[in-house]
């Protein structure tokens, strides 16, 4: 039984007329009869109670029709939840986000993304810069934001934000009188360090950046996660430098000053299997060049 004798089926059982029923079909009347006869030889049972001037349904038949039309339903909606999965409509992503990427990029491609595409389940992990590279070339996530550098020849880059560092302090702190932070002025502060393992390629731009200024940072604590920085800071326990894009998400127990000179340049990329064809990276990738375009540079 093939879907096409289906729709035959409740082609005649909607019309009650071989003639109309082939002309609904675009098909000639013998071929259609022919085909109906064959669906019923296959069930063994007839369908229909034919007559020269009347065609209804036997009891078979109208059983048979609910089933029909149910099937004939579910593979139409079938074949819709493909074309829409070929552009980009419904589908699974997976997203992979590293510690201290931009904070604010990140977040609006993912809110504007599953807004504009409401029936794709995403799906965000919390992976570092290297996990996440090795997660895209075994296959396991489809997107990563993340810092660079990106060395794989598998995947593909594009810039989504370049930054700087700022100084987060907690208020009250002397570093609120200046209008910039003077490097030389963290020398004897106790300082919060993001954890070299979860973050290195932004432990490595801190490093390089104080090597240049001639300073060695007063570590006090090393710590796992962005937002166990932020709290340290908040309860006075110490400063620390974080991106400038953190510093955009006003938090109240916490105060950001720029640097003087500004140092290094931080950069967030996006990243995706070279040659993917899948459409919902495309879009993905669509939505984070409109996202990061009006804010390509912040500092």
């Amino acid at each position: 039984m093939e879907l096409r004798h289906l729709r035959y089926f409740l082609a005649v059982a909607e019309e009650l007329h071989f003639g109309r029923a082939a002309v609904r079909l675009h098909i000639s009347q013998p071929p259609l009869s022919q085909q109906i006869r064959r669906l019923e030889k296959e069930l063994q049972t007839p369908l229909f109670h034919r007559t020269k001037r009347h065609v209804e349904l036997t009891n078979a038949g109208r059983v048979f029709l609910g089933e029909a039309r149910a099937i004939v339903a579910q593979a139409e909606h079938a074949a819709g939840v493909a074309q829409r999965a070929s552009r980009g409509e419904v589908g699974q992503l997976l997203v992979g986000c590293a510690p201290w990427a931009d904070f604010l990029s990140g977040a609006k491609i993912i809110r504007l993304f599953a807004r504009r595409h409401p029936d794709v389940e995403l799906e965000l992990r919390d992976l570092t810069a290297a996990e996440q590279i090795a997660a895209l070339e075994a296959g396991r996530i489809h997107v990563g934001i993340l810092r660079p550098p990106v060395q794989s020849k598998t995947l593909m880059t594009e810039r989504l934000l370049s930054e700087t560092l700022v100084v987060a302090f907690p208020p009250g702190h002397r570093f609120k009188s200046y209008e910039r932070v003077p490097w030389r002025a963290l020398i004897d502060q106790p300082y919060v360090l993001f954890s070299r393992r979860r973050a290195p390629a932004f432990e490595a731009v801190v490093a390089r950046a104080c090597r240049e200024a001639g300073l060695t940072l007063k570590v006090k604590y090393e710590v796992e996660h962005p937002q166990t920085i932020l709290a340290i800071v908040e309860a006075g326990l110490g400063i620390s430098l974080v991106p400038a894009s953190l510093g955009m998400l006003k938090r109240p127990g916490i105060t950001y000053r720029r640097l003087w000179p500004a140092g290094p340049s931080l950069e967030t990329v996006i990243a995706w299997r070279r040659g993917s064809e899948l459409p919902l990276v495309q879009a993905f990738v669509r939505v984070a060049r409109e996202v990061a375009r009006p804010r390509r540079l912040l500092s």
